[in-house]
């Protein structure tokens, strides 16, 4: 009998088991939802500017900013965020500030704006820039006569070669200002310097070849004056291929491509000169 009566009471303890599980689960889960739900922020009554920074130019002093502006709260209509009011959207750029008009009813476009860059690229590949994205937005009519919009501007950077920083990434308010401390990447300085040491070592060992073959009296050598005057044009499409470099007259110029290019263009000119020189004289040359 006793064996019996566990048998029966085996599958409603199953049963039992199965429903406290399920319970636990329901309360948990209905906890989560009150707990989201009560810490959940409110939508923003206002414009939220998504900034991407795209791409630095230092040989124009100008950096490219992707901005994507949502309307949000009371200037929103769902499900598509179609704006309830004309908006006119302000940015900073090279030449001062844009407007950008939008529609009652429309969607608010992206658009792409030139911003200008500050700081002293002359220390290449060391230098520091800063990046300064600037707006300000009014309903219809303006700032002469529109309502100042609320701004949320948030700011990321997918640039390659350099590292961007900045105290607070987002802003907010009537007038949204955010300064972008934007430094070349590791990699990239390590690239350049690693140039500089190649373009140092191929001018020293071309000058030392010139010089061994002149004091060695050997006989022209075609394909070594061929490879100077090759080395000769590729240091500066090396140097204007590296990442961000500006104009000529940085330090990394004054530092490895003036010199290199100097010496390989002795040593070729020292060839050739010798070469001439002694084919003029009528003196033997060594052709061991």
């Amino acid at each position: 009998m006793a064996a019996r009566a566990r048998v029966v009471n085996a599958p409603s303890t199953r049963i039992a088991v199965r429903a406290a599980v399920i319970a636990v689960v329901a309360v948990l889960a209905a906890s989560v939802v009150d707990v989201a739900s009560a810490t959940a922020a409110p939508s923003f009554n206002g414009v939220v500017l998504d900034a991407r920074l795209i791409t630095v130019n230092t040989a124009t002093a100008s950096a490219t900013v992707r901005i994507d502006p949502t309307p949000g709260g009371s200037l929103a209509q769902p499900p598509l965020d179609l704006l309830t009011k004309g908006v006119v959207l302000y940015t900073s750029t090279v030449n001062g500030s844009l407007a950008h008009s939008y529609r009652a009813g429309g969607f608010m476009d992206p658009f792409e704006t030139t911003v200008p860059v500050d700081g002293d690229t002359s220390t290449y590949p060391f230098h520091h820039l800063r990046v300064g994205i600037s707006a300000l937005a009014s309903t219809a009519g303006g700032v002469r006569s529109g309502k100042t919009v609320p701004l949320l501007l948030h700011v990321s950077s997918s640039l390659a070669g350099y590292r961007v920083s900045t105290q607070s990434a987002v802003r907010e308010g009537p007038v949204v200002d955010v300064v972008l401390h934007v430094d070349p990447s590791w990699a990239a300085v390590l690239f350049a310097v690693f140039i500089m040491l190649v373009m140092w070592a191929l001018a020293l060992g071309a000058l030392a070849v010139a010089v061994s073959l002149l004091a060695r009296r050997r006989r022209f050598e075609g394909a070594f004056a061929g490879f100077l005057a090759v080395l000769l044009f590729a240091f500066p499409t090396v140097r204007n291929s590296l990442p961000g470099i500006p104009p000529v007259g940085v330090l990394f110029d004054y530092a490895s491509f003036f010199w290199a290019e100097a010496l390989v263009a002795l040593a070729l000119i020292a060839l050739i000169t010798g070469w001439t020189m002694r084919a003029l004289a009528g003196t033997t040359e060594r052709r061991d």
